[in-house]
């Protein structure tokens, strides 16, 4: 009789430790698996968020585009940030975000602004896009440039 009990017991320690093992094995790998999704996903902000601060800092195509024929919306003339450019770009972004998206080539929801205050139409905008709000995941780039003949930071955010 002492066996047989003993016996039982050491089968009942025997599927609490594989049931164990089991659970602390699935945990690991999913957790290997959220993080790569994490840094996937980081990976590609940050590649939207440089397409989009290249494509703005840039002249656009065509140079003099506005929004009925913009392919890449430029802000920059004589490597300097042209007003009439940020105005179009604000225009844009405010009456189709969706479509400003698509033309930056992006997914995410983006919002740009200056470390100087930004004067569109006689009026202070504090940026262009959607501001972040409630974020899972945002990247902020930071590129210098010339704004009415001084220099200052254009600073873009990327986020989900």
């Amino acid at each position: 009789m002492i066996k047989k009990r003993a016996q039982a017991w050491g089968f009942d320690l025997f599927i609490a430790i594989a049931l164990f093992l089991a659970a602390l094995i699935t945990l690991y790998f999913y957790s290997l698996i959220l993080q790569s999704s994490k840094e996937k996903v980081h990976e590609s902000l940050s590649y939207d968020g440089n397409v989009i601060a290249d494509s703005l800092l840039s002249e656009g195509y065509p140079k003099d585009w506005n929004a009925n024929n913009v392919v890449i919306p430029g802000l920059l003339s004589n490597n300097k940030i042209n007003e009439t450019k940020l105005e179009y770009f604000n225009d844009l972004a405010t009456s189709d975000y969706n479509r400003t998206k698509a033309i930056l080539k992006t997914k995410y929801n983006f919002y740009l602004n200056l470390t100087d205050k930004m004067i569109i139409d006689g009026n202070e905008v504090s940026g262009i896009g959607l501001p972040p709000s409630n974020t899972k995941n945002l990247i902020k780039l930071t590129r210098f440039t010339i704004y009415k003949e001084k220099p200052t930071t254009l600073i873009i955010e990327v986020w989900n």
